[in-house]
């Protein structure tokens, strides 16, 4: 590749190293040989770009995975650019340039308004009062603080100058304009209301902004794009039926209550962010299978390769008698025929002494033996019991470890998991981190929610869906959760798929009161309760799952539930 005249290919290098964006993007245009010297800057350049940027200086992968690079820097960069411009990118008629004329025009009488002390500008509520259509509203480092409500009756975009914490807002806004954008804020509730941001109608964009003690409501057909956004101290989000809202790399710590929201059946009416946030939140998803084989210690009995013979049939009076026969092998003599010497204790076996109860029944026993004149035979423990579970498998008799189909396979074969995935939307959370409250995402009253790649961390619950509501979960992370991992109650239904859920302090999914989801593909292990829990007229479909090292059953069934497990 020849790129330059006497210079070799590293020194072009380290010169474009040094050339911000906009030159960047020419110089690739020159040719191919510098086009494709420009890409392979990826983990130099591109990378310093991506992380320096002004406005959201965040990792691609924050805060789930900020130790895993990104597949590509300039890729990431190039999504974070996109998905910053959504809120101009409105579909109101009269805001639609019908020229380039016109365009440019529009372009050009955008202004930029710089408040701070000492400024034209000293308050947000002056700079809101001139601020015109897209106008931009620049926030010098300081506390601005409202005394009553501001409203935003144009478009606007309000951002903040300097590292995220310089710039702090208590106030109350409430957006009454198709669309507006907030970035690299902090805000915090204002004396008068714990609302610091809400919108019923319009879209609304935050970037890289934190809010503490404060809490945001969307109502449908407002709709909300929230991307690497912290919310701390009892902060939490609230969607009242909204149709579609996305919330992208966000961290939600320390709740109260709920984290997110989600409350009733999502509106028909539409804004003109829809489209646009559908787009964003159609991805192409990779299936995966969290694999075939069979956990560890799933073998019956305890023992590999463990197996039940085919039409063998246990009945209580036999386990009693093995377990006498056990007792009296171990306290007779090792001359005898079938002595202690082969003898295995297995679970539900004990091998302490006989209690005084025990011994008055032998000597009865004894004592009638002898006045009958009967012979007392101890038979070899290979001879009755359960004996016959502990000899390992030698024949090709099939075993008890199904077959676990992967995701792709389950939806292929079930049209209506299929359609979960395809149709549900409503509030989409992805990539987002919940850790050290009391709940993350609670979904009521027919409302609709979507999770994907999120991380469940260190709650009293993860999720709680009820009363008619629909859920999808997949890839998800659930772990370290004081009670059930995840809760279903109500009738609520969704689909449950290729997720994490482990180390819970109770079950990992429980199930009641006529809930109905469909649990395809997960891993559930390691809790101190049960895996799945179905009771009170719960139901459900349970397949293809590895349920493994739970302290009690894997599956808990009781109270009139009829879920289908295979």
């Amino acid at each position: 590749m020849s790129v330059g005249v006497n210079l070799p290919v590293e020194v072009w290098r380290v010169v474009l190293a040094y050339l911000p964006l906009p030159e960047l993007g020419r110089c690739s245009l020159v040719c191919r040989a510098w086009r494709e010297l420009i890409l392979s800057l990826d983990n130099t350049r591109w990378r310093q770009l991506c992380l320096g940027l002004p406005e959201c200086p965040r990792h691609p992968n924050w805060p789930s995975q900020p130790h895993l690079e990104p597949s590509s820097w300039r890729e990431a960069m190039r999504q974070h650019a996109i998905a910053s411009r959504t809120w101009s990118r409105h579909a109101h008629p009269e805001l639609q340039p019908s020229s380039c004329l016109h365009l440019f025009r529009r372009r050009k009488e955008r202004r930029v308004w710089q408040v701070g002390s000492g400024l034209e500008l000293e308050t947000l509520r002056g700079a809101l009062v001139v601020a015109g259509s897209y106008d931009r509203v620049v926030l010098h480092p300081g506390v601005y603080e409202e005394q009553a409500e501001l409203v935003l009756k144009v478009p606007v975009e309000v951002v903040g100058l300097g590292r995220l914490g310089d710039v702090a807002l208590l106030v109350s806004l409430e957006q009454q304009c198709p669309t507006a954008r907030l970035s690299n804020l902090v805000f915090m509730p204002a004396w008068f209301s714990t609302v610091v941001y809400k919108t019923s109608s319009g879209h609304v964009q935050l970037d890289n902004c934190n809010f503490e003690g404060a809490q945001l409501q969307i109502q449908g057909p407002g709709t909300c794009h929230a991307r690497f956004c912290s919310f701390s101290q009892g902060s939490s989000t609230h969607f009242l039926g909204v149709a579609l809202s996305l919330l992208d790399s966000c961290d939600f710590s320390g709740s109260d209550s709920a984290s997110v929201t989600v409350e009733g059946a999502p509106v028909t009416e539409r804004n003109w962010a829809c489209k646009h946030l559908a787009a964003l939140a159609r991805t192409t998803t990779s299936w995966t299978s969290p694999g075939s084989g069979s956990p560890a210690g799933d073998n019956l009995g305890g023992h590999s390769g463990a197996t039940r013979p085919p039409g063998a049939t246990i009945t209580l009076e036999d386990w009693s008698k093995g377990e006498t026969e056990s007792r009296r092998r171990g306290g007779g003599g090792g001359g005898e025929e079938g002595g202690c010497q082969d003898t295995v204790i297995e679970d539900g076996w004990s091998d302490s002494a006989p209690s005084e109860e025990e011994e008055e029944e032998e000597k009865e026993e004894e004592g009638s033996g002898q006045g009958n004149n009967s012979l007392n035979y101890r038979l070899a423990h290979s001879h009755h019991g359960l004996s016959h579970l502990l000899t390992p498998n030698q024949d090709d008799s099939p075993t008890l470890t199904p077959e676990i189909r992967t995701l792709t396979e389950e939806l292929q074969r079930d049209p209506g998991a299929q359609a979960l995935v395809e149709t549900v939307q409503g509030c989409v959370l992805r990539r987002c981190l919940f850790r050290d409250g009391k709940g993350g995402v609670h979904v009521c009253n027919h409302g609709n929610a979507r999770l994907e790649g999120n991380v469940f961390r260190g709650l009293t619950y993860a999720v709680r869906c009820i009363q008619n509501a629909t859920i999808v979960m997949l890839r998800n992370e659930v772990c370290e959760c004081r009670a059930s991992g995840v809760f279903l109650r109500l009738s609520s239904h969704g689909l449950i798929a290729d997720n994490n859920i482990h180390s819970n302090g109770e079950a990992g999914l429980d199930i009641r009161k006529g809930a109905d989801p469909i649990i395809l593909c997960n891993r559930i292990h390691s809790g101190l309760r049960s895996g799945i829990v179905v009771l009170g007229n719960g139901r459900g479909s349970i397949r293809s799952n590895q349920i493994y090292n739970n302290k009690e059953a894997g599956v808990y069934i009781l109270f009139n539930s009829n879920p289908v497990v295979r």
